[in-house]
């Protein structure tokens, strides 16, 4: 409403503000007051049936809740392991389950696959590789430009069914590694491509044929009756020459070991026969310049292997003699130069030798210098089958390499604690070095993990699937394997869900009384809905749902023989004791009695009916009360309109009138100034 003019009779005297005013409020009293007062009315009804809509649909999923078949459920108890103690699985029992108790033998754990390359100083450098290999089935195919971060990210780009990421080594050092998406023992197949990227990665090793012996000179263990001239050959990042007339593969893998690469013997049976196989870390591939380079691996039969381990490898410092060449296995020990300075070793001196094998047990032991000792005699004394590395549960091999390097080699294939120190005692008592030691080769496993099915036997029938998540093995319950236990066995109880049974009956309850307190709250004189017919109605059909029996049953036919009784003031209470008792004697009768022709049902369909959109009597309630009020608005509005109009009239009227007394009182001055002139003259 526009704000009164604020005028006054300056003329009359008269408040003329006041008049209009008090007019105004008589009016707006009668007729604008009355609809908003209305409005006031219908929102809080428009509220409350909005509360009781809320309350119905709470008593709505309480009765879905009870109507489902076997509404109590059924619960699995699952002890612990009687062996270890440890949790070997969980398990979650559907309402389809069977009861009854079921040993079981949690006897692996699926998982997941995951395969390591190749470990490179920069993985944001170019890699100068170029060609293909295959991730489970799916090409990838690489430029000489791409990094290795380039590389993961195009394996992920091609969704072959693994993650690739890459683990960190320090500073700009990592590897490439490969996680399958999905437990099972299918893994992760990776195969070479043109340019041999799966070796080039290091995702798989090199093996040549198998052959008959791996001391025999190779052509004549490969049979061979024309065999190529002695060349050159590029294994990983290493250059060795092999003969095959002269040489057996046994000895080709120790000159690689001795160059600082990763070879090894592998055997493997063939029927009743053993076989041998040259197996190399990375890919093995022609020297360029080296006509019969490529003719010795098409001899060997060097391709694409599997996913070997890398044996862990320590170098020790360069040793040379005293022309200064790379020292030999004849090089005599008293002539032996470190890093080019002499070692000034004589006999009588003592070489102390310390190191850990690759399980980590230490190694302490050493050589007095005698004449004649040479190198091989240094290498004998590493390799000491008593005291040395040769022997204990996990041995190393030492070779001398064509650079004069001893070359400590863990014989198992992964991650490794190997370690290697030579120090010296004079016979004088002072002491010296024989150099410093480092890694030459990382030991790791390729397949940093294996992919596996789940294994358990239930009653003695075993399961094998590729997930931990089994819902087939024991009938309506889901097993979660967390801890494999062979040979530890656990009995499964499934059983009829009790409490669940209670928590549900007591949820029907409660969301009954909560409508209740609701309509009682509503009978009160000043409440929104008091009076309601449609109120009442709609409590009506919820009382008379609670009422229905399901006669089929023999014993519990009402909601009152479970332990569901109204009270003298219409609420609902729920008796614990004889529901439990109810349910135990008679578990299908009262299931029946709240599921679907019972209970349960019958509340479903009364709240459905009450809460149907445009047809129960809640949301015709509500959209009548919201149509009420937007036509209460808009007559709101016009009566307002209509009083403003009124004000705006009577403020005219009076300020006309105003007006007229104002000139009255004018003229009435003048005249009596002009009598009061005449006077003045007579005198």
């Amino acid at each position: 409403m526009t704000t009164p003019l604020n005028f006054g009779g300056l003329s009359s005297g008269v408040q003329w503000n006041d008049i209009v005013d008090t007019t105004i409020k008589a009016l707006e009293a009668r007729s604008v007051t009355p609809i908003t007062d209305r409005i006031t009315l219908r929102n809080k009804q428009k509220e409350a049936w909005t509360k009781l809509q809320t309350l119905v649909e709470t008593l709505n999923t309480a009765a879905l809740g009870v109507r489902r078949a076997g509404f109590g459920g059924y619960a699995a108890t699952v002890p612990t392991s009687p062996t270890s103690g440890r949790s070997l699985l969980t398990a979650a029992a559907s309402s389809s389950a069977t009861p009854g108790r079921y040993r079981v033998e949690v006897v692996q754990l699926a998982d997941t696959a995951k395969v390591a390359g190749a470990s490179v100083a920069d993985t944001s450098a170019a890699r100068n590789l170029s060609g293909t290999f295959a991730v489970n089935g799916t090409n990838i195919a690489i430029d000489a430009a791409d990094s290795l971060a380039g590389i993961r990210d195009k394996i992920n780009a091609a969704n072959t069914g693994v993650t690739a990421s890459i683990v960190s080594e320090g500073g700009t050092a990592g590897r490439l590694v490969l996680t399958g998406n999905t437990p099972g023992a299918t893994g992760i197949s990776v195969t070479d491509g043109t340019g041999a990227l799966g070796r080039e990665l290091g995702f798989l090793d090199s093996r040549s044929k198998p052959v008959s012996s791996a001391t025999m000179s190779a052509a004549a263990a490969l049979g061979l009756a024309v065999y190529p001239p002695p060349a050159t050959i590029r294994v990983g990042n290493v250059t060795v020459s092999a003969d095959l007339e002269n040489e057996s593969i046994a000895t080709i893998a120790a000159k690689i070991n001795a160059a600082g690469g990763s070879a090894s013997v592998e055997q493997e049976q063939y029927g009743d026969e053993t076989r041998y196989r040259l197996v190399t870390d990375g890919n093995v591939s022609a020297v360029g310049g080296d006509a019969n380079s490529q003719a010795v691996i098409d001899a060997l039969g060097m391709a694409a292997g599997s996913y070997g381990s890398i044996r862990h490898t320590v170098q020790s410092a360069a040793f040379t003699d005293g022309a200064d060449a790379a020292v030999t296995s004849a090089t005599s020990l008293t002539a032996l130069k470190v890093n080019g300075a002499s070692a000034s070793l004589v006999a009588g001196d003592a070489i102390n030798i310390r190191g850990t094998r690759g399980d980590g047990t230490s190694v302490t032991y050493g050589m007095v210098i005698q004449p004649g000792d040479t190198m091989q005699t240094l290498l004998d004394r590493l390799n000491d089958e008593t005291s040395g590395f040769g022997s204990g549960t996990r041995t190393a091999t030492a070779s001398l390499g064509p650079d004069g390097r001893i070359r400590l080699s863990d014989d198992t294939g992964g991650a490794s604690r190997l370690t290697l120190s030579m120090s010296v005692t004079r016979a004088d008592g002072s002491t010296g070095t024989l150099g410093t030691t480092s890694t030459s080769v990382v030991g790791r496993s390729r397949e940093v993990q294996q992919g596996r099915d789940a294994i358990i036997r239930v009653d003695g029938q075993e399961y094998t699937r590729t997930s931990n998540t089994i819902a087939d093995a024991i009938n309506g319950v889901t097993l979660n394997l967390q801890t494999a236990e062979p040979g530890s066995f656990i009995d499964i109880e499934v059983a009829r869900d009790e409490k669940a049974a209670v928590d549900a009956a007591k949820k029907l309850a409660d969301g009954y009384n909560a409508i209740k307190d609701f309509f009682d709250e509503q009978r009160q004189p000043d409440a929104p809905l008091y009076s309601d017919g449609s109120l009442r109605r709609v409590m009506n059909t919820f009382t008379e749902a609670l009422r229905t029996q399901t006669p089929a049953n023999g014993t519990y036919t009402s909601a009152t023989l479970a332990g569901l009784v109204l009270d003298r003031n219409g609420k609902l209470t729920f008796n614990e004791d004889v529901f439990k008792k109810a349910y135990a004697d008679k578990p299908k009768e009262i299931e029946a009695l709240f599921g679907t022709g019972g209970l349960g049902s019958a509340f479903v369909t009364a709240t459905d009916n009450a809460t149907r959109y445009g047809e129960g009597a809640i949301s015709v309630n509500i959209n009548n009360i919201i149509e009420n009020v937007h036509s209460l608005k808009s007559k709101e509005t016009l009566a307002q309109r209509r009083l403003e109009d009124r004000r705006l009239r009577l403020i005219e009227q009076y300020t006309r009138m105003e007006e007229a007394m104002s000139r009255l009182q004018s003229q009435s001055n003048s005249l009596i100034s002009s009598v009061q002139g005449l006077q003045g003259g007579q005198r």
